[in-house]
């Protein structure tokens, strides 16, 4: 009997990294997008020219169903005639096509960028791959073929898309393969040059080869160092179940024998922590080692890395990054003040297991949010300190840390206190039993 070829069929996967991004998008209005800083654009999703946010969510809808199916652009537009023909848009394919690629192509490198990154320390050096056809700008061309470290700030602003439709990608390569291929790492930033195009024979100077206008970001990279939430299900860290003692609103909760805000001066000892000389890091350290020694609390081995862990009495997830020690106006690292540096262990004991945490109102850059508030006190010989931690909520997806510090560790007990006392307002969310 002759045998009979077994038939294998083979079905794409869907881009998980790539959804994960997409979905973490929250739908704005052109307007409010174009208030943002561009590192925030990362987490936010708007349509030039459509105003009303329904039609822009059902378009981040449309696209991440393309994401998840692998549909051509042709298929997207049949899924999308009903809005298309609501917006006026029926006609304008060059629109519907610059929407469809650019956005499905930074959703693509936002997930090649996750991978990257998880295999970085077998393959340390990425290229920089320009497509080379009539369509690649002479900027992006100009960088085809560069080898940077993975970790050169060159993939800061570099990291495609670089534009808009732009079709540019990176490669990663082992130390090996850049040694056989004869490549050359560079370290320097490119500056002006001269590309020729190779099809004509044109030569183009270009002042300043890489991204475009507006794309000298790169979404990856801010997505995964807590700037827009990650993969909130899988891996998530999980603390100790809560314990929800009181759930009362109002501005905050009134003082003397309430059992909803007992006076931390009487709080009972078991909930102070004991500090000890390990707790406390060296000073003169470099602001990074600090920052990694405080991720590395939470199983983070990368600076650039974050983690989505739960906790007690919260019910959506709180991103845990980098984020948390960086100025949100200049860049710079906010780890000097109030012995943030010398604390962070303290402040990372502080989030993963707080004494208490409060869900308050606030207002940030002028705008209503809502933060969580977490507070523990240690004991550090004779003295009580607090370490105290804010997350602000992110669209009801997600809580993205913002802030840990020390409350003046140089005051006095009294101080700190009072300090901790006025944190301690809104809907009390947990409390240590």
């Amino acid at each position: 009997m002759p045998r009979t070829a077994a038939r294998i069929s083979v079905n794409p996967l869907p881009p998980q990294e790539a959804l994960a991004f997409w979905r973490g998008k929250v739908p704005v209005t052109p307007e409010a997008f174009r208030a943002m800083t561009d590192a925030a654009r990362t987490r936010a999703f708007a349509v030039s020219g459509m105003a009303r946010l329904d039609r822009v969510a059902a378009l981040q809808t449309a696209l991440a169903d393309a994401l998840e199916k692998g549909e051509s652009l042709a298929t997207f537009k049949g899924r999308i005639g009903d809005i298309l023909q609501e917006q006026g848009w029926s006609g304008n394919a060059w629109r519907v096509e610059n929407l469809f690629r650019t956005n499905v192509q930074q959703a693509y490198q936002a997930g090649r960028y996750a991978q990257q990154r998880a295999t970085v320390q077998d393959r340390p050096f990425w290229q920089y791959d320009a497509v080379g056809d009539r369509r690649t700008r002479p900027g992006h061309a100009a960088l085809d073929g560069m080898v940077y470290p993975a970790d050169h700030e060159f993939w800061n602003a570099n990291y495609p898309p670089n534009g808009f439709r732009c079709r540019c990608g990176v490669r990663s390569l082992s130390r090996r393969q850049v040694e056989r291929e004869g490549l050359t790492v560079r370290r320097d930033m490119p500056g002006p040059t001269v590309w020729t195009d190779p099809a004509t024979g044109m030569e183009h100077f270009v002042a300043m080869p890489g991204a475009d206008r507006g794309f000298a970001v790169n979404p990856g990279r801010d997505w995964l160092a807590g700037l827009a939430p990650g993969p909130l299900d899988d891996g998530a860290v999980t603390f100790p179940p809560a314990l929800v003692l009181c759930r009362r609103g109002g501005p905050a909760f009134a003082d003397g024998d309430d059992p909803c805000r007992p006076p931390l001066a009487k709080l009972d000892p078991r909930h102070i922590l004991p500090v000890t000389n390990a707790d406390i890091l060296p000073r003169g350290l470099a602001p990074a080692d600090y920052v990694l020694a405080f991720l590395k609390e939470f199983g983070l081995t990368d600076i650039d890395a974050s983690t989505a862990i739960r906790l007690p009495g919260v019910k959506l997830p709180v991103v845990i990054g980098k984020g948390l020690f960086i100025d949100k106006a200049t860049g710079d690292w906010k780890l000097s003040k109030n012995a943030r540096d010398q604390h962070v262990l303290l402040l990372a004991r502080t989030i993963k297991s707080p004494w208490e945490i409060w869900q308050v109102p606030a207002k940030l850059s002028g705008k209503a949010c809502t933060t969580l508030r977490m507070i523990r006190l240690f004991r550090d010989g004779e003295k009580q300190v607090g370490g105290f931690g804010v997350c602000n909520l992110v669209n009801g997806r997600g809580w993205v840390g913002t802030t840990a510090f020390m409350p003046k560790a140089d005051r006095s007990e009294r101080r700190i206190l009072e300090y901790l006392e006025a944190q301690r307002t809104g809907v009390l969310l947990y409390r240590e039993p």
